[in-house]
């Protein structure tokens, strides 16, 4: 981290500063001996003065005006400009304010905010950012990771993003869902880094699921436990939609808004709250053996050990299978199918809930900047903000409370 613009002028001697007017600051360096650059030479001699109007500096409303001290060599005739810490070579705009521009990426702000604040054009901010940030095909990949989809709209309309559930970091974004592009950029990480793999954390997706397989050999899958949970409380809700659409139009509003009351886990229930519980399952008997059915669904994911969570599937199926009822019966199927990879998300404990996070933030990056429409600059944000430490650190603390 450079040396703030505002401290770097409150250090320099007074005679090198000079107000020409209220709102207009002129000031240079103090002379010091240099060497010629090209041939190293020390007979050199200061040529002349450049004036550079410099911009981007922000919350002040002077004009700074930067003196250029410019060298000749005496030998070999090559002009320079002296050595200055505070600014760049070509640059109007002091190196503390670019990376403040650049650190300002790290929250969820679009650029021309960023661009405001600095009164400089959203291109400028934009080609600072892509400037300092440089990002390379990733060719690492961590033992735990997940892989999940998000609707970018940028090219194509779904974007995949790769996640390091164990550092809570990004790893890549992937520019398209479809089955070729995803293929050709996992396979195109070293065999040894896809070996290396140990875990991979996805939704119910039988795409997924075929794509971990053929690229991962040595990865256990998990399955999110959010994804299957919500399943019965799907089932469930379909069931309350069924009951409610033969109500009348006091109780028909009245069970959509008991809806929440529905879905809660029984025991996290507040006494009020069981009272309009029983209410709805006045209603219908079914809709009272179907939140049973959640409730039991719900408890496979308490389990213990293998034996525990096969012991109360089985049971759940029973169950289910008594009941006749259609939801339910489907959420069974899906459940069966994906058996071993849901015990494998409970027994491990890793889960999307990262990632899902992750996608939103992105969904909310996207409303505040009003969409993108270059994949590499929407690419480029996604994972500086998702990496920044900073906001990692802070958000972290927050949980905590």
């Amino acid at each position: 981290m450079c040396e703030d613009f505002t401290a770097f002028l409150l250090k320099l001697p007074e005679d090198c500063k000079n107000f020409i007017a209220d709102d207009c600051l002129v000031f240079h360096l103090p002379r010091k001996h240099h060497d010629c650059p090209a041939c190293g030479s020390s007979y050199t001699h200061v040529d002349r003065y450049r004036e550079q109007i410099l911009v981007g500096i922000p919350d002040t409303r002077l004009t700074y005006i930067y003196k250029n001290r410019r060298y000749r060599c005496r030998k070999c005739g090559k002009t320079f400009s002296e050595n200055r810490r505070f600014i760049d070579t070509y640059q109007r705009m002091p190196r503390s304010v670019i990376e403040n521009i650049v650190h300002a990426h790290g929250e969820l702000i679009s650029a021309s905010q960023i661009a405001r604040r600095h009164d400089i054009s959203s291109k400028t901010v934009m080609r600072h950012f892509a400037r300092e940030v440089q990002q390379e095909e990733p060719t690492v990949l961590n033992q735990v990771i997940s892989i999940d989809e998000f609707c970018g709209n940028v090219g194509a309309k779904y974007q995949v993003v790769i996640n390091d559930l164990s550092n809570r970091s990004c790893c890549n974004v992937i520019d398209d869902r479809c089955a070729v592009t995803i293929y050709n950029k996992l396979l195109a990480y070293p065999e040894s880094e896809r070996e290396n793999v140990a875990m991979v954390s996805i939704d119910l997706s039988p795409f997924f699921h075929k794509l971990v397989e053929e690229c991962f050999s040595n990865a256990v899958i998990t399955a999110d436990k959010f994804h299957a949970v919500r399943l019965a409380n799907n089932a469930l809700d379909a069931i309350r939609k069924e009951v409610q659409m033969g109500l009348d139009k006091h109780n028909r509003k009245w069970f959509k808004n008991a809806r929440r009351v529905l879905l809660r886990r029984e025991h996290k229930l507040s006494s009020g709250e069981r009272v309009k519980l029983s209410h709805m399952f006045a209603f219908s008997e079914k809709l009272n053996l179907a939140h049973a059915l959640k409730e039991e669904y719900y408890r496979i994911f308490d389990s213990c050990d293998w034996k525990m969570f096969k012991e109360r599937l089985h049971s759940f199926k029973e169950h289910v299978l008594a009941s006749n009822i259609a939801p339910f019966i489907k959420v069974l199927k899906t459940t069966e199918q994906w058996e071993k990879e849901i015990w494998n998300g409970i027994h491990t404990g890793y889960n999307n809930g990262f990632t899902e996070g992750c996608n939103t933030t992105i969904k909310t990056l996207k409303r505040v900047c009003y969409g993108f429409r270059n994949f590499i600059n929407f690419r480029r944000r996604i994972m500086y903000i998702l990496n920044n430490e900073e906001r990692k650190a802070r958000r972290t603390k927050i949980s905590k409370k």
